[in-house]
């Protein structure tokens, strides 16, 4: 059994919409604050919430994923603006039945089945996004990830036969 270490980090493609909504209502935030200083208190409890709201759109708006494999199991964590990480899934991989990328054929007999689907990848429009069906102790997952080489290679050793290119 050959025990493998790889740590990869994958950062998700922020959208110009969360940016814009985040810098926004630290703007909007600001004015208010200013105004509740001058004595308009409504304005500054409306501040306070919209300086919260602020900060959590900027904490999820800032996002990457970390995939761990050592020795047959991925471990998925998110981290939030740098500061925040949260273990998100953890696959055993001698469970896994197929992974190939997600336009291949080998995903056919797998897109009616009822999956849990969960989405770990960057979301970049270059990169080309792999997907793992995985067979849990109670349901199916369906992951997509995206697949650096040397993590792909590790995956393919182990189980040359569940692991497609095409």
């Amino acid at each position: 059994m050959s025990d493998s270490y790889i740590e990869i980090l994958i950062k998700r493609k922020t959208s110009p919409i969360k940016r814009f909504i985040t810098y926004a209502l630290m703007i909007v935030a600001a004015i208010c604050l200013f105004f509740g200083l001058i004595g308009y208190l409504t304005l500054m409890l409306v501040g306070i919430i919209l300086a919260l709201a602020a900060y959590f759109s900027r904490l999820n708006s800032y996002v990457e994923f970390e995939y761990l494999y050592l020795s047959n199991e991925l471990s998925i964590d998110r981290i939030l603006a740098k500061s925040k990480r949260k273990r998100m899934a953890v696959f055993n991989l001698q469970r896994m039945e197929v992974l190939a990328p997600a336009n291949s054929h080998h995903l056919d007999s797998y897109r009616n089945k009822r999956c849990k689907a969960y989405d770990y990848a960057s979301g970049q429009d270059d990169s080309n996004p792999y997907v793992l069906i995985y067979s849990g102790e109670d349901e199916m997952a369906k992951v997509k990830l995206d697949m650096p080489e040397e993590l792909f290679k590790a995956i393919r050793d182990i189980a040359p036969r569940k692991v497609f290119t095409d």
